[in-house]
């Protein structure tokens, strides 16, 4: 269940991954993203722009905003189902470009968990599948946020948590991007644990549990000492 992201690529290789969208001129790289704060997405209100979304969906109809408001995840079980979710399942969908993410394992006998780094063994980039919703704030302004779609996790996921977020393969993006009416017998197969085989993991310092730590070293793995 994706808790805290990484987007660190160029934009040469963040263009390379998503053909004709306009990248902002203040992209970013990031090597600690974390919920609440404003996240490069591609909507399908406009397929043709990277431009950014806070993460932790509030939805549309919400009147006033608790921490506990701020929903990051929606199972993909029931995300066509739930009151919360299901409109912008059906009319507002976007695609959340990562290069990885960040887990956190539960050891035994130590206190801290210890965070690992899930990525593609090609360590390009790829996407998660979002759902996105605008919430008028009590200034009037509007607020666009976005939750990520989670699904049952991969073989290999599942050493380290229960959940995953669904990672859409590329040839699915425009299907996920339409702005037309989409049958839900054509979206929710998408909702699938993306292959074992192409990704990989390793540990990585406990610095990557603060949100105010953003450096290059976060993602470089660390000594092994027999976990995992």
């Amino acid at each position: 269940m994706p808790g805290r992201l990484t987007l660190t690529v160029d934009t040469e290789e963040l263009s390379a991954a998503f053909p004709g969208v306009l990248l902002p001129d203040s992209y970013q790289p990031s090597y600690n993203i974390a919920p609440q704060s404003p996240v490069a997405v591609i909507s399908n209100s406009n397929p043709q722009l990277l431009d950014h979304m806070i993460w932790g969906m509030i939805p549309s109809w919400q009147q006033g905003v608790k921490m506990t408001s701020f929903l990051i995840n929606a199972r993909g079980e029931s995300v066509h189902q739930k009151p919360t979710f299901k409109t912008s399942f059906a009319k507002r969908r976007c695609l959340v470009p990562v290069d990885g993410y960040y887990e956190w394992l539960k050891v035994e006998g130590v206190k801290a968990k210890q965070p690992y780094h899930i990525h593609m063994k090609a360590r390009r980039p790829f996407a998660f599948a979002g759902i996105w919703d605008s919430w008028q704030s009590m200034d009037g302004s509007d607020v666009i946020t976005f939750a990520i779609i989670t699904c049952e996790p991969n073989e290999l996921v599942k050493r380290i948590h229960h959940r995953m977020g669904v990672i859409l393969d590329p040839e699915d993006y425009e299907l996920w991007l339409s702005q037309e009416d989409v049958p839900m017998a054509e979206l929710l197969p998408l909702l699938r644990p993306y292959p074992a085989e192409e990704m990989t993991f390793h540990k990585v310092s406990k610095q990557a549990g603060n949100p105010s730590n953003d450096s290059p070293d976060l993602v470089d793995p660390i000594a092994d000492e027999g976990v995992l």
